[in-house]
């Protein structure tokens, strides 16, 4: 480690005064010490800030919203009073491990890289196992395309430079994808670096925004006008995006006509026919379904 610089750690939160303490705790419990951990608390009614002001630590900064104004709010909040040389995120119910801010920190400056993330654990709320994400193997520079192509970012595993994101804060107006969203311009203008190590375990709650696919659908359509020049570019990157708003088309109970028509017009093959069809025949959701209860 070239030096110790403060690092801003920003957890917004609403609502889950029964979760953020373990969260917190595993932000003040890392090996690097020199930090400041800013809750920001989006007009929570619960006991979030019973909670959160009953941890005695120096390190704590604690804002609450005056009225209830989304994550993306919180965190731009939690940013523009940040007085770190770098910033990191966490979610107020997900863990990092001990290492985090050490071994991203070394990361980054042995890249010399501005923005960097790593692979986290997707675990249930009874913390059995689901999967890791990214499902990337090995350290690398992440291009724009790259990452239009796979969504491979989670707010809880950025971390980087404080100019970067003060300069390039989270689109509110997003429904869902914010993360995606805000590491693609990102990448338009920084260099970002993808860190093949696990060193946050995420749980999928059951009243976290992943269970609204609409959302994912609206999302998915507002990067879509964000990006559009740099998808048509690209059969493979058409693909892939299309691919993944059908899936959250199909979440809603829908049939991704246009979506396969897309990925048809782009890149033609018999397969991409073959699912034009069933999707045509309202069959695609159908098989959608069987496959993902497999």
């Amino acid at each position: 480690m070239q030096n110790e610089p403060l690092v801003s750690v920003i957890i917004p939160t609403y609502n889950r005064g029964r979760l953020i303490l373990d969260s917190i705790n595993s932000v003040l419990n890392q090996t690097y010490k020199n930090i400041e951990l800013i809750v920001v608390d989006d007009c929570s009614t619960d006991d979030t800030e019973r909670t959160v002001k009953s941890i005695d630590d120096s390190r704590i900064k604690y804002i609450k919203l005056e009225k209830n104004s989304g994550a993306c709010v919180a965190r731009n909040k939690g940013i523009e009073i940040s007085r770190g040389e770098f910033i990191a995120f966490n979610d107020s119910d997900d863990l990092w491990l001990p290492e985090k801010i050490n071994s991203q920190l070394d990361f980054l400056y042995e890249n010399n890289a501005e923005i960097s993330f790593c692979k986290m654990e997707c675990r249930t709320p009874e913390n059995n196992f689901i999967h890791n994400f990214p499902n990337i193997e090995f350290d690398r520079k992440i291009s724009y395309k790259d990452l239009l192509k796979y969504n491979s970012a989670s707010t809880q595993t950025i971390f980087g430079k404080t100019d970067c994101f003060k300069e390039i804060i989270f689109d509110a107006t997003m429904p869902r994808l914010q993360d995606w969203d805000e590491v693609l311009r990102l990448s338009q203008k920084f260099s970002v670096f993808y860190q093949n190590k696990i060193l946050v375990h995420t749980f999928f709650q059951k009243d976290s925004i992943s269970t609204h696919p609409e959302k994912g659908v609206i999302g998915m359509e507002m990067l879509f006008e964000k990006h559009k020049d740099a998808i048509l570019s690209d059969p493979a990157i058409v693909e892939s995006f299309f691919k993944k708003k059908a899936s959250f088309v199909c979440k809603t109970g829908k049939n991704p006509k246009e979506e396969m028509k897309m990925i048809l017009k782009y890149n033609p093959s018999a397969g991409t026919f073959i699912k034009y069809m069933l999707a045509v025949f309202n069959l695609y959701t159908l098989f959608f379904k069987i496959k993902n209860s497999l």
